[in-house]
């Protein structure tokens, strides 16, 4: 055995497993840590032999994986990451070898390990190791590193993001984002599935993504009067059924998502409002794609200024399906962030639009979902590149073109962030209210697309991620999370 040439405090890595979330856990948090040392940091499996006695450790992975995880667990030495995705991070002396230290990241499920090397990131090493003192390097600072405890677990179950396919211009990129701001939901719309969409699903899913993927539900192929015809619905009940059995029904998907008899002002069809029947249509087409796959999750995406107070008629909607809810309202849902809005728009000011919220919450049986999209980041240019489309590759586009297309949407970015820091407050109030009237499960994707999100986390996307992680935290305390120097590398 060669002798070591440097002969400082060292550390490990001991690992629980190295597949799936976990592989991607370890391998972003060797990357991370690597930094500060100048040697090259060994990594064992938790089954193996510790290391050498005066070896510091960082222990990852869940107690099952982990069974040195599960001992400090069992000793009382750790408090037990229970809530699914959340996490433990704990830096304190090591009961194993007198005199080493062990830094932990203990997830309740592989989703919290990889979220616990994420913010293990940015709460501790890009704030409290990165930045060097004028007499300790990043090394010494980290071998040096004081004791504490973290524990975090979401507030909101689904977090992330709505976006047409097309706009996004690098998927490990745009996915690798997503993941660092803890976000576990992508929405993402294509007429028809792009032609690596599997490759896209298995590196989402090794980052704990679900990918729910838009699915033209007849749009565009009937009016609304034609619901009324019997002859007309079967029809296209058929040719949605093919649809899906023909492009989405093979793939690792976790859902699609539709829109149906929406954005439109009609609110009544020959003496009956159209959501009640709209209801009955999507009941009608959603029980037939139960019956092919009983545990498909179905979103029904609706725009609130469609069927105004008559969404009770959505009562009697499926259970199993979803609502998600657009155009509520001002903030959250209005495209550029504001609390007021002038003229005869409907529920014209905050408070309204969080009444109206509440009621969206509470109108179905109590053991249904809760579903939002809200805006005010960057969107589609609809008028100067949006078009449907065929086949084509999702997210291999050159880094030349990514970096010349950041430069040209910053200044508008820069608009948006400017006012997501005095308006963000009022996000965090509306989430917070909307916890406290007890949805079963909440679903919030907000509409970040064309944003360039692949390159750069912009700081009020940065402030959407943590307002859905925990807005019960003070409005301070999101801002300075959010601001985490590790959200803004690039």
């Amino acid at each position: 055995m060669f002798p070591p040439r440097y002969t400082g405090t060292r550390w490990a890595i001991v690992y629980g497993s190295y597949s799936g979330i976990e592989q991607t856990a370890l391998d972003t948090l060797q990357r991370s840590v690597q930094q500060y040392f100048p040697y090259v940091i060994a990594i064992h499996p938790s089954n193996a032999p510790l290391p050498e006695e005066d070896t510091n450790i960082i222990l990852l992975g869940t107690p099952q994986s982990n069974p040195m995880i599960a001992e400090l667990l069992a000793r009382g030495l750790l408090s037990a990451p229970t809530a699914p995705e959340g996490y433990s991070l704990c830096c304190a002396d090591s009961p194993w070898h007198e005199g080493t230290r062990m830094l932990i990241i203990a997830g309740a499920d592989a989703k919290g390990v990889l979220n616990g090397v994420h913010d293990l990131d940015a709460r501790v090493l890009s704030v409290e190791v990165t930045p060097l003192s004028p007499t300790k390097t990043a090394r010494e600072t980290f071998d040096t590193m004081t004791d504490f405890t973290i524990n975090e677990a979401p507030a909101v179950q689904n977090r992330g993001i709505w976006t047409w396919g097309y706009v996004i211009y690098d998927y490990r990129g745009f996915l690798e984002n997503m993941a660092r701001l803890k976000m576990n939901t992508l929405v993402v719309w294509n007429d028809i599935p792009p032609v690596n969409i599997v490759q896209i699903l298995e590196y989402a899913h090794s980052r704990g993504i679900k990918i729910i993927m838009g699915f033209p539900w007849g749009w565009g192929d009937f009016e609304l009067p034609q619901l009324l015809e019997p002859e007309t619905r079967s029809k296209i009940k058929a040719d949605i059924l093919k649809h899906y059995q023909e492009y989405y029904r093979h793939l690792d998907i976790d859902g699609i998502y539709f829109q149906t008899c929406t954005e439109h002002y009609e609110k009544f069809l020959d003496g009956r409002s159209t959501a009640a029947i709209t209801c009955e249509w999507v009941n009608e087409v959603a029980h037939e794609f139960y019956a092919i796959q009983p545990d498909l999750d179905i979103v029904f995406g609706l725009h609130a200024t469609s069927i105004s107070e008559r969404y009770v008629d959505y009562g009697d909607l499926d259970p199993r399906v979803t609502i998600m809810w657009e155009d509520a309202g001002t903030l959250p849902y209005t495209y550029g962030p504001e609390i007021t809005r002038p003229g005869n728009f409907e529920r014209n000011t905050f408070s309204d639009t969080l009444a109206y919220s509440k009621q969206l919450v509470n109108f179905r049986a109590a053991n249904t979902h809760f579903a939002i999209v809200p805006k005010g980041w960057m969107c589609l240019r609809w008028d100067t590149e949006f078009e449907h489309h065929g086949p084509f590759i999702l997210g291999e586009r050159s880094q030349e073109f990514i970096k010349a297309r950041l430069a040209e949407r910053q200044p508008n970015w820069d608009r948006h962030n400017n006012l997501w820091l005095s308006l963000y407050p009022y996000a965090a109030q509306f989430y917070r209210e909307i916890l406290a009237e007890h949805p079963s499960q909440m679903t919030v994707t907000g509409l970040v697309e064309d944003a360039m999100f692949e390159a750069r986390i912009q700081p009020s996307v940065a402030i959407f991620a943590e307002t859905l992680w925990n807005p019960l935290q003070s409005d301070a305390e999101i801002l300075r999370q959010a601001l985490s120097p590790y959200y803004q590398r690039t």
